[in-house]
């Protein structure tokens, strides 16, 4: 039974009548097929396009609008946190078959390494290890992590010398701390070093530049899954205003920059996901936990 016939079973097994299909960007392409599979057994469905950034991002607000009675959410697992949702939500992960071979192990120079991936990749991680192993080094097998939750990595990170990362991109990766990470890119199959340090330049920067600013504008997302990893923002707010500066809250779905546009604000407080910093902004951009460094605490 191939993935989308799995998918279309379990969908089946909750006996919905309409039924919203939220895909994250890599797997869309398989929608109109999936929709077919499911329209043969009689269930209504509707597609949502908006980014998915995870399961954090849920369109179940959305899925209740158009009177669907559950949301169907692919390429991801529950998120760690527990949240309400309007509708009852079916997770999905997609698992991503792919052969591991004829990759040059030489780059990694530490011997006990610790293998992290997405959960896409996880059935992976053995045949990585497996390859590992036959090379010299030692694995340890953490697991999935992601871009706001390194578990699986703090829980191996006294058996290991560095982490090697199973997957794509770089945004996974650069959340896991205190140790050298490698990245095995699926799509290029080579090993390359993941240096934090860009990021971490970028995160000292935008707190120096932060401390001169007059105003700033307290960014809270409506994604329920990112506004649960919060501080109150009312709270921040009374914080800045005690230095004697100005603050207001500013609340919308999508935190980027264009959407920042034309609000009159010296620098920016990001409350939701911690990553967003990482993305270009045309004004300094700080999380929560570097508020005191901004402010001179």
């Amino acid at each position: 039974m191939d993935q989308i016939q799995q998918l279309v079973a379990e969908v089946a097994g909750k006996s919905p009548k309409k039924i919203m299909l939220q895909l994250p960007a890599g797997l869309k392409m398989k929608a109109a097929e999936i929709v077919e599979s499911l329209k043969k057994q009689g269930i209504e469905t509707i597609v949502a396009n908006n980014p998915c950034y995870g399961a954090c991002d849920l369109a179940d607000a959305e899925a209740k609008q158009m009177n669907c009675n559950l949301l169907v959410h692919v390429g991801h697992n529950k998120f760690y946190v527990d949240f309400p949702s309007e509708v009852p939500v079916l997770y999905f992960p997609w698992f991503i078959d792919i052969r591991i071979n004829g990759i040059d192990l030489s780059k990694i120079k530490e011997k006990r390494i610790g293998l992290l991936t997405t959960i896409q990749h996880t059935t992976l991680l053995n045949d990585v290890k497996e390859k590992l192993d036959k090379n010299g080094f030692e694995a340890v097998i953490g697991g999935q992590v992601l871009g706001c939750w390194t578990f699986n990595a703090d829980k191996i990170e006294d058996k290991v010398d560095a982490y090697l990362y199973v997957g794509s991109g770089k945004f996974h990766p650069l959340a896991v701390k205190n140790k050298k990470i490698y990245s095995l890119d699926m799509e290029k199959m080579q090993i390359e070093h993941v240096d934090p340090m860009v990021i971490e330049k970028r995160r000292y920067a935008n707190i120096y530049n932060a401390k001169d600013a007059k105003t700033f504008a307290i960014l809270v997302t409506t994604k329920k899954g990112q506004n649960q990893l919060l501080g109150p923002a009312e709270e921040i707010k009374e914080k800045v205003e005690k230095h004697q500066k100005s603050a207001f809250i500013v609340v919308m779905n999508e935190i980027n920059d264009s959407a920042l546009l034309g609000i009159k604000a010296d620098a920016f407080i990001n409350t939701a996901c911690p990553r967003i910093v990482e993305d270009f902004f045309s004004k300094p951009i700080i999380n929560t936990g570097d508020i005191d460094a901004a402010l001179g605490d």
